[in-house]
Formats: structure tokens, sequence, C-alpha cells
């Protein structure tokens, strides 16, 4: 695949997906912590003003360092931490209102608490998601993409996917976050979170830069195109989603099955997540 040239808005855009990937991929437990959600709507304005300075003078210490823009000047730097920043209110944003946690209705100090309180990790792994991912493969593929077979390379790119969905979602499905999610969310979030899932997995494996194309795995596997394997990472994540569900005794198949749908739905957001980042890393 053509990269785009530095300096063009093609390499900006790609830039700022990296960031709001690394902010998912760093973030997704925090989204699905309860705690999260109360503190952001009682905690004081000043607190929360405090919190966002802390926030962007980390973010300014880890852009002078590592970070997902090109640039190692005081200028870059600066410009680095406020777009990581950004993309840590627009992830906190996008999950909130998709999870259903918050509204364009509520007060606007509670909006503003909530998304905050979210932001301030989001905007971190926004910043280092670069560092731990951006060089984990070189642009020439690191080898010869026939040196696996398709079968053995799809294997890999589903058990990498598998390993990371476990290790995420298993964090967050013994907790009651996932049932109190989904007694406050109807169909249309549902459906809404099922598109987020899609989105932000192929945003993280195909449209960030971390995994180049040319990567051995990617093209011998049998799911080689970006859509076939984000489709086939979902399935992977929302089936595992439903096992560990069932095994932790969050949900039987005597429950309605539109429970037991929404249930598996919710937790293969973070679950997706997890397998995107499994992809990169394993």
């Amino acid at each position: 695949m053509d990269r785009p040239q530095a300096g063009s808005w093609g390499n900006e855009l790609n830039d700022l997906v990296r960031a709001l990937s690394g902010a998912f991929l760093f973030g997704a437990p925090l989204l699905f912590t309860m705690e999260m959600w109360w503190i952001g709507l009682y905690a004081e304005g000043w607190k929360l003003l405090t919190l966002l300075a802390l926030a962007l003078a980390a973010n300014l210490g880890l852009a002078s360092t590592v970070g997902f823009h090109r640039g190692t000047t005081l200028a870059h730097a600066v410009d680095q931490a406020v777009d990581a920043m950004a993309m840590g209110v627009l992830a906190a944003l996008a999950v909130l209102l998709t999870l259903h946690r918050l509204t364009f209705s509520d007060p606007l100090g509670a909006i503003l608490g909530k998304v905050i309180i979210q932001a301030v990790p989001l905007s971190i792994g926004a910043s280092v998601a670069n560092a731990v991912f951006g060089n984990g493969r070189d642009d020439e593929g690191n080898g010869d993409g026939g040196s696996e077979s398709p079968a053995r390379a799809t294997l890999h790119d589903l058990g990498s996917t598998a390993i990371g969905a476990v290790f995420i979602g298993f964090s967050i499905a013994p907790t009651d976050e996932v049932p109190l999610l989904v007694a406050g969310m109807s169909p249309l979030h549902i459906l809404a979170t099922v598109g987020l899932s899609l989105v932000v997995t192929y945003a993280i494996v195909h449209a960030s830069g971390f995994d180049p194309y040319a990567a051995p795995s990617y093209s011998a596997s049998l799911i080689r195109r970006p859509i076939t394997e984000t489709l086939t990472a979902y399935v992977v994540s929302l089936g595992l989603a439903f096992v560990m569900l069932y095994l932790l005794d969050r949900i039987s198949l005597e429950d309605p099955l539109p429970h037991i749908v929404a249930q598996s739905v919710v937790l293969a957001l973070p679950a997706s997540i997890g397998g995107a980042a499994g992809r990169l890393a394993v």
C-alpha cells in the first residue's frame, strides 16, 4: 500500500488515526468502569481542570520523546499534546454516547465531567501507542511474504485475535458493568456498538499505519483483505465474548436471546479492540 508523503494531508490524517487507535487500545477497560462514570458525574470543576492540566503536561512530555507525529521541535510537541487530548476527548465521547452513558440532553457539567475523566487515560494512550506498536514491523514486511503457508498465516491471525480478545475481555466480563450498560441501551445503541467495534478495529490495524500491509502473515493469510479480516476478527471476538460471559455465569442459555446477544455485543467492543492489539503484538 502506498504511504502518504511526509507533510501531506494524508500523512496528517494517518497520524491522527494512529493517535485515536492508541486511545482506544489503552483506554478501553476504563471506558467500561462504572466508578469512572460516577467520578466524572460528581467531581468538582477545579479538580477536573487540574486533571486536564496534568494530562496535558504528561502528553507534552511524551510528545517530546515518543509520539504519533513526525517532528521533534517544541512546536511539534505542543501540537501533538493538544492533538492527543483532542483524540482522547473524541474517543471518550464516541464510546460514552454509543453505550448510552451520555446523551446530549444531559446537563453540560455532567457531559464535561464524564468526558474529561475518560479523556485523561485515553489521551495518554494516544501518545504512547506509536512507541509500543509503531515500529513492531518494518515497511518491508520483515521478510518474504511466502515464508508462511496461507493456512498457517490465517491461524496466526485468528489465534492472535483470540489472545488479545480474551486478554482484554476477561478483565471486563465478570463485572457488573456489562449488564448495567445493556439495561440502559436500546436496540439502536446495540447496533451502533457493532458499528463502532468494526470501525475502531479496522482503524487500529489497517488505517493507523501500525501494521504494514506487506507483513508476511498478512500477505499470506486467507483473510488478507482488510474488510474480510475485520469482519472475521469481529466474529471471533463476539464468539469469545459470549463464551466468557457464559463460563463466568453472567448469562445462561435460558436467558432471552436478545439479552444474550446484547451482552455479547457490548463485551465484544473491548474484546475486538484487544483482538486488534493482539494482531499487532503477536
